[in-house]
């Protein structure tokens, strides 16, 4: 399994990163999607995957178990 960050937004317009842990990168697309994610682009490149669970608030991500549960998240 490999994490991955993901530019997404939701119904409202609204931009999020979030991370989750799939095989690959269609996988980790179609997971976002089942949850009402417009899936905007790939952002793993730009985190330093190590730190994320870590300080998620400093680096301005959320995990996809907590999207919908720990934010204003609308789904589409």
């Amino acid at each position: 399994m490999k994490t991955f960050v993901a530019l997404v937004a939701d119904a409202s317009g609204r931009y999020a990163n979030v991370y989750g842990n799939a095989t690959e990168w269609g996988e980790y697309i179609d997971q976002l999607e089942d949850l009402g994610c417009e899936v905007l682009e790939n952002q793993t490149s730009e985190y330093d995957i190590t730190e994320l669970g870590k300080i998620d608030a400093e680096l301005d991500v959320v995990p996809i178990a907590k999207l919908l549960t720990d934010t204003d998240f609308i789904s589409h």
